[in-house]
């Protein structure tokens, strides 16, 4: 099982190198959940580039189990975002995965170092 954050699901579009490696995960057998605020992140980036964000949007959500967030990831979010120095979002995500005691797939800098965090 893998969180993926915005980043990995902007390269896999991109089909970029990293894109590729996200690639291997995604056309496995293997879960995938996107937190629901990526869904925002990704909308928004396709929008501010004049592109119509429902295709891809409906191919996570074919894909991918789409995590709430929700009381429990909000609480545990507040400690990540002090412990380990992270913007809001960024500890909204990551504290998806710990709760859902997988990896996080990014290639996000901001996740660097963190122990649950893959960085393609």
């Amino acid at each position: 099982m893998k969180v993926f954050d915005s980043f990995a699901w902007v390269e896999y579009f991109a089909g970029t190198e990293r894109g590729t490696k996200v690639k291997k995960i995604v056309d496995g057998s293997e879960v995938i959940y996107t937190p629901a605020i990526c869904l925002t992140e990704i909308k928004a980036k396709y929008l501010r580039e004049g592109r119509d964000p429902s295709e891809r949007l409906g191919f996570i959500e074919s894909r991918s189990l789409i995590l709430a967030i929700d009381r429990e990831v909000a609480l545990k979010a507040g400690e990540v975002k002090i412990n380990h120095k992270l913007h809001t979002t960024d500890a909204l995500i990551y504290s998806c995965a710990l709760i859902k005691k997988c990896e996080v797939v990014t290639g996000d800098p901001h996740f660097k170092g963190l122990s649950a965090a893959v960085i393609v």
